[in-house]
């Protein structure tokens, strides 16, 4: 059996999807930082939810940021390797 990651269930830990959104600040340089504390991170098991996650803008799974300038990458984890596979500034 696969091992799952903390508090998702059913997400191989060698394959997924990560959804990674915070606020959008001009001034700041590192935005590919996904283990920073200001970034919120929703796991995905294949390409179809996340990507459909990433088009609506995240908005219905971080109510928190609605209304807010936010960045936001759809990234594929494969065997800890991580790859940008979309980025956007949402206004």
């Amino acid at each position: 059996m696969n091992a799952t990651i903390e508090n998702e269930n059913n997400i191989d830990i060698d394959d997924y999807f990560l959804l990674a959104i915070r606020n959008w600040n001009d001034q700041t340089e590192d935005y590919t930082a996904i283990g920073d504390s200001a970034t919120s991170i929703k796991y995905f098991d294949n390409y179809v939810d996340a990507e459909l996650a990433f088009q609506n803008g995240a908005v219905s799974l971080f109510p928190e940021l609605k209304g807010k300038d936010i960045k936001l990458e759809l990234i594929h984890v494969r065997y800890g390797v991580n790859r940008l596979v979309l980025s956007r500034i949402v206004f």
